[in-house]
């Protein structure tokens, strides 16, 4: 459960506040289908965006392959010799269940990291992004949120347990549902500029190296919720 403490200040918080070498499509509906082909050493294409909702397939006909993100949020398995494929669909349930830093999914081939076989799947939703640089021991980190009311209210907060999920009543937001578990910590408030940006430059504590730690902002102004963020001390 939540500290009473804690949790008073959160809910303060929340109310106060495919052809080879190239990329192959295929629409379903509305879903878009986005074919990645591991040719060699390299992922073709190696760097996607998408939408919410899409899903990525990726395949190889020979060599010895895997697909696996960075921090643990996704695997397709142990390397396996081609043919073979992977798919994975970026759904408003598994960016919740697996928040990734600016909604960018960096993943690599685990044998073949080190010859630069290496990818990322950038998802556009219509939240406001999070997104945080300079997570480093000692050192003073930015977390930015882009996309919230011009000169709102953004809340930060963060979770040391896990990425969630938490549902809490948020006053006149309603429930909202985080991608975090308690304890939950609340950073200060800060105010979004004319364009909609918000960043608060908390300082990282030294002697915390490679902890994990999970982050979400809160929109008050448009009582919505940032993607998550998986992070891990520098």
């Amino acid at each position: 459960m939540i500290r009473t403490s804690t949790f008073l200040s959160f809910v303060l918080f929340l109310v106060s506040a495919s052809t080879i070498g190239a990329q192959a499509t295929n629409q379903v509906g509305t879903q878009t289908i986005h074919t990645v082909n591991l040719i060699g050493f390299t992922f073709v294409p190696a760097n996607l965006v998408i939408a919410e909702g899409d899903t990525v397939q990726w395949v190889w006909a020979s060599g010895i392959h895997n697909v696996a993100a960075y921090n643990g949020l996704f695997l397709s398995g142990s390397p396996v010799a081609g043919p073979s494929s992977f798919s994975l669909t970026f759904d408003a349930a598994f960016l919740a269940s697996a928040p990734a830093n600016g909604n960018v999914y960096n993943y690599r081939c685990q044998v073949h990291e080190s010859f630069g076989m290496v990818g990322s799947v950038t998802v556009v939703t219509n939240n406001p992004v999070l997104t945080i640089t300079n997570f480093i021991s000692s050192q003073v980190a930015t977390l930015k949120v882009t996309g919230a009311t011009p000169g709102g209210l953004v809340g930060y907060a963060y979770s040391l347990a896990g990425v969630g999920p938490t549902t809490m009543s948020a006053g006149p937001c309603g429930p909202l549902t985080l991608s975090l578990s308690a304890p939950i910590t609340v950073l200060p408030m800060v105010h979004a500029n004319g364009a909609g940006v918000a960043t608060f430059s908390p300082h990282v504590p030294g002697g915390i190296f490679g902890v994990s730690v999970w982050f979400q902002a809160l929109d008050l102004g448009s009582c919505k919720l940032s993607n998550g963020a998986t992070m891990v001390v520098g």
